[in-house]
């Protein structure tokens, strides 16, 4: 147990501690969020990884990962029945938790006052303000959904303003809607062009939603990030793979079902809804911002800077977990992996798994060329 311990210790360290700017998100996670548990970081804070004792870590288990607190789907050409018939001989042996998992009712405090923090690290100068919105089952969530895609993208607000008129911006700014089981977040961002100051491009990004409480979105407009909506829906279910992952997410999160009714609740969404979730929860007093400094001689890496905000988040990622593998098997493996879902991956995910293929099947061939040196 203890052993183990110490390599999740050691995970933390590198995901996060060693990140130039994990550790910042982290702390900043913790700032946003007040009552609700995602403050707490999955893993845990250092001390709680280096005390908890195996007792401990045993009840957890018990309690969480029993067969009535998990949520299961099958998804493919098979028969039904045998499938289900083997999985009552394998699985329905297992007996219950004896302690069902406590309900969750603290409800996230309401934020009465603007939160700001300034961090520097070996990063582009960039700006993030993030909103307080609601959780994944609220009737509000399709109408935050289409503020992120009226917003995102090279065809949204935020990189036509930002970037294209006023070029103050590089890369692509974004927007971010965050729904979780009890709360919900929606965030905007950009990195700074070079010369330009923070509080600059933290108004454009503000003129932006000020924009969305004011003017009624154009109908045109809606309507083209329905339209996205509805093809993105689409190539989902193209894929057993991530059908098989939509159902299990809109389970945990509310009701599987979500995903044969959510096409209809998202052609549904008016201009007048959109104006109204703007206006509801793009606060001031519920703004939480954030600015990032560049380290001085500092530089980001020019193919994770012409990422956009997600999207880089993966990459970097992915990048540092790429680094620890010494074994050119695993490697192979974990290439073979991303390579096979690359095709079924969305559009604004596409450049950031290109990054790190080419950068996984470099470190692969220098791998193969050390073994081969030993050898």
């Amino acid at each position: 147990f203890y052993t183990e311990r110490d390599v999740v210790r050691e995970e933390r360290r590198m995901r996060t501690e060693s990140d130039p700017v994990a550790k910042f998100e982290e702390q900043f996670d913790f700032m946003f969020w007040g009552s609700v548990p995602y403050h707490h970081p999955v893993v845990g804070w250092p001390s709680d990884v280096e005390s908890i004792t195996r007792a401990q870590a045993q009840k957890f288990f018990a309690t969480y990962y029993a067969p009535n607190n998990i949520t299961a789907a099958m998804v493919g050409d098979f028969d039904s029945e045998e499938a289900l018939a083997l999985a009552k001989k394998y699985f329905g042996r297992i007996p219950r938790g004896e302690t069902p998992p406590p309900p969750v009712v603290t409800e996230e405090i309401e934020q009465l006052a603007e939160r700001r923090m300034i961090a520097s690290a070996d990063t582009n100068p960039s700006v993030q303000i993030r909103w307080h919105t609601v959780p994944f089952a609220h009737k509000d969530f399709f109408a935050l959904d289409m503020v992120d895609a009226i917003l995102s993208d090279r065809t949204g607000r935020l990189y036509k303003s930002l970037v294209e008129a006023e070029q103050i911006a590089t890369g692509e700014p974004y927007a971010s809607h965050s729904p979780l089981k009890y709360a919900g977040s929606l965030e905007i961002g950009a990195e700074l062009a070079d010369g330009v100051d923070h509080e600059i491009v933290e108004q454009a990004l503000l003129a932006e939603i000020e924009r969305l409480k004011s003017e009624p979105v154009a109908e045109r407009e809606l309507q083209k990030v329905k339209n996205q909506s509805l093809a993105d829906s689409y190539r989902r279910l193209q894929s057993n793979f991530y059908l098989w992952l939509q159902l299990l997410f809109y389970d945990v999160y509310d009701d599987w079902r979500f995903l044969n009714e959510s096409t209809a609740e998202y052609a549904a969404v008016t201009a007048e809804d959109v104006q109204r979730v703007a206006n509801t929860y793009f606060t001031n007093t519920g703004k939480n911002v954030l600015w990032y400094f560049r380290n001085e001689g500092a530089e980001e890496d020019p193919e994770l800077a012409a990422l956009s905000g997600q999207a880089k988040a993966m990459a970097k990622q992915a990048l540092a977990q790429i680094a620890q593998v010494e074994d050119p098997a695993e490697r192979e493996a974990g290439l073979q992996q991303r390579q096979a879902r690359k095709a079924q991956a969305p559009p604004e995910f596409q450049p950031a798994l290109e990054v790190i293929i080419k950068r996984a099947t470099e470190r692969f061939e220098n791998l193969r060329a050390e073994a081969g040196e030993v050898k």
